[in-house]
């Protein structure tokens, strides 16, 4: 009976509202029903996501007191799934009970070990849920909004029973005030209702909404309608959303030639994306959506509208991917890379390191080449590390490639232990120990190390030695012979000449291991290059001659030889018809052929012949000899008379059409083909048909040569 008689009074009032609606004026439709119109927003937008979590930390949470449900260790663990699946680059972690009792900030915080401890130390334990208050005192510090896009996750179990009552849901949801376009606030209330005032503040808002959870469950924060409001795209094709199945979707980029949505419809929580053309790495697009209907228990739902980050090419291109990232203690490693044009190297930085991995990044002023030197100081055997590279300031970052710790190798710059013989011993036990004089090295027990010095310096005298014997066999000539001696100025002091330029060996074939233990590289005319190689402990022979094709052949001086220890599996070293395999130990006196074993090592196809000299390029010429050099070698060609390809001449597509033709002593630039650009040595104007080359010509590839 009583049953009936609610449902009769429930249907009259609802008959009685409709009424009331009917006969006025239909009202204006409020923020959350207005369409979404996509318009990606004027000025720079920014490159990374924000998460902050304002925490009920009050009894009710572990159903303590007036709680229901035992739901704060499901919190914990949801909190930690979706800074692990969204992986924002700043995290908030504020709890509130009486008032926001505690904040902490963390930068990456995904699966590191202060995330992890910060989530285990949190308890439920607090009286009263002074809500409004503390949500203002954790908006209201937010600032960065041209930095990070912010999405503030709002978790409580009960409502706002704080007597004083000092601020109102609206004044709190205003109190963030710097935000930006894309920012949102998510108020979830776990199996309770949300507050008339907070549900009223929510629909007024532009930039809030609220969603009320069944008791005892925990929403998935990153599903349709929460997530977060940046998304980088790595690759076209699928990308992953926050909206549900069904939802239309429209996309807003700077040029809508290059991008767009396959289908504009959500499907499997995705949308496909379909690449025509090239978009600048990094450039910004946005993703929108209109406000669904409301799903059961949803306030306020809003249009939706995503910051894309596309990141379809890579920014920069490995030189030498076969170089050895597998470290001992105190082994380095160099990786080379060539960055697209307009990329600022002066602000690159590697992030992600831990203590043991030490990188410094190198390049030479106006190149868009460089090299990151990585160092292992104390990574343990087995443990790898991704590192990151942090372009234009930090903004964006691009995974490298992983470096691991391998067993063996001391640590760099330690000094090395003297061991006593037995001998020795007593004798030295029989010594006063006495302290080394200022200005002079000792070591444990009172022993001079100058002999081990003065040992390393008569064993470095007989290298040099030899080489100098090698060289004046090979040339008859002796280096520094005729040079006249630097003369003083006024002052008495010298006047000290630059060093010579280092003379890059061009492609090599081969490898001789001298008699005396001098290493040299062979190349393909004949030519012989001695290159310096450390006494003691491992090196990287690419590194040590700068030539990238050799990059990850390893090797250290041995009682018997030249040991090697790492042969790239795509370079086959050979001494006569047998393969030089790691382990093996050469003999001096030995020639070694060098080849690449397949195509892929070099790094761009289309450069041909030209691969090796490493770039940038650059063209010089003198009658009809014309040589395009890098910063590993160079390579001459012989013009003939009449009009000739360089691309052809140099057997690199990737100059094809470029045609020059002999004008007297000069060489005249007859067609240029598209994408590709020659200038000036410091100047920006392409050279065009009809001049005459340059003593320094600038080559400028087209992208992805």
């Amino acid at each position: 009976m009583q049953s009936a008689i609610l449902r009769t009074l429930t249907l009259s009032l609802s008959l009685a509202v409709l009424d009331t609606a009917a006969g006025a004026t239909p009202p204006k439709p409020s923020p959350a029903q207005a369409p979404a119109t996509c318009v990606l927003p004027a000025g720079p937008l920014p490159t990374r996501t924000r998460a902050v979590f304002v925490l009920d930390t009050s009894g009710s949470m572990r159903g303590i007191g007036d709680g229901q449900a035992n739901i704060f260790d499901g919190v914990r663990t949801e909190l930690n799934r979706y800074v692990r699946t969204t992986r924002p680059d700043r995290v908030e972690l504020l709890t509130f009970d009486a008032g926001l009792r505690t904040r902490k900030g963390f930068d990456r915080p995904a699966g590191t070990v202060q995330w992890n401890s910060a989530l285990q130390a949190l308890s439920a334990d607090g009286n009263n849920t002074y809500l409004y208050r503390s949500l203002r005192a954790a908006l209201e510090p937010l600032t960065g909004s041209a930095q990070y896009v912010t999405t503030v996750f709002v978790l409580t179990d009960g409502i706002d029973n704080d007597d004083v009552r000092p601020f109102t849901a609206a004044q709190a949801l205003a109190a963030f005030g710097t935000r930006g376009p894309f920012d949102r606030l998510h108020y979830v209330a776990l199996g309770t209702r949300i507050p008339a005032d907070a549900r009223q503040a929510l629909i007024d808002s532009d930039y809030a909404d609220g969603l009320t959870v069944p008791l005892g469950q925990v929403p998935q924060l990153d599903g349709p309608g929460l997530g977060t409001g940046l998304l980088r795209v790595n690759s076209e094709g699928a990308l992953l959303v926050p909206l549900a199945d069904g939802t239309r979707v429209a996309l807003a980029t700077p040029d809508a030639r290059t991008l767009q949505l396959a289908e504009n419809v959500v499907t499997n929580g995705q949308v496909q994306l379909r690449q025509s053309g090239d978009v600048p790495y990094g450039s910004a697009a946005a993703l929108c959506a209109p406000a669904t209907a409301a799903a059961p228990g949803s306030v306020a739902p809003r249009p939706q509208r995503l910051l894309l980050r596309l990141k379809l090419q890579s920014p920069v291109t490995l030189l030498n991917p076969g170089a050895d990232r597998a470290l001992a203690w105190g082994e380095q490693t160099v990786l080379r890379y060539r960055a697209i044009p307009g990329l600022k190297l002066d602000d690159l930085k590697v992030d992600g390191l831990p203590p043991g991995l030490g990188a410094v990044v190198s390049h030479l002023p106006g190149a868009r080449e460089f090299s990151i030197h990585f160092t292992n100081r104390s990574l343990d055997p087995g443990q790898t590390v991704t590192p990151l590279l942090a372009l234009s300031g930090g903004a964006e970052e691009v995974m490298l490639p992983a470096v691991q710790g391998r067993a063996g190798g001391r640590t760099p710059y330690a000094a090395v232990p003297v061991r006593l013989l037995p001998a020795e011993t007593e004798a030295a036990k029989a010594q006063p120990t006495r302290a080394a004089p200022a200005g002079r090295g000792a070591t444990s027990g009172g022993v001079s190390a100058w002999p081990w010095a003065l040992g390393l310096a008569l064993a470095a005298g007989a290298v040099i030695l030899a080489w100098l014997v090698v060289r004046r066999k090979r040339t008859g000539k002796v280096p520094g012979a005729g040079r006249q001696r630097p003369r003083r100025g006024a002052a008495g002091g010298a006047r000290l000449r630059p060093p010579p330029p280092h003379d890059e060996p061009p492609a090599v074939e081969g490898i001789e291991y001298g008699v005396g233990r001098v290493l040299s590289l062979v190349a393909a005319g004949g030519e012989v290059t001695p290159v310096p190689i450390p006494l003691g402990g491992p090196f990287d022979l690419g590194q040590l001659a700068r030539v990238p094709h050799l990059s990850g052949l390893r090797a250290e001086q041995h009682r018997d030889g030249l040991k090697i220890l790492r042969v790239p599996v795509d370079l086959e070293v050979s001494q006569g018809a047998r393969l030089v395999e790691a382990g093996d130990v050469v003999r001096p006196g030995a020639l070694l052929g060098v080849a690449v074993a397949r195509a892929g090592r070099a790094p761009h196809l289309p450069l041909g012949a030209l691969a090796g000299l490493g770039l940038p390029l650059t063209l010089r010429h003198d009658a009809a000899n014309v040589r395009a050099a890098g910063p590993y070698g160079q390579h001459t060609v012989t013009l003939p008379a009449g009009q000739s390809d360089l691309g052809a001449a140099f057997g690199a597509p990737v100059l094809g059409g470029l045609k020059v033709t002999l004008s007297g002593p000069n060489v005249l630039l007859v067609e240029v083909p598209i994408g590709l650009r020659l200038r000036r040595s410091g100047e920006t104007a392409p050279l065009q048909p009809g001049s005459y080359l340059p003593d320094l010509t600038l080559v400028d590839l087209p992208e992805g040569a």
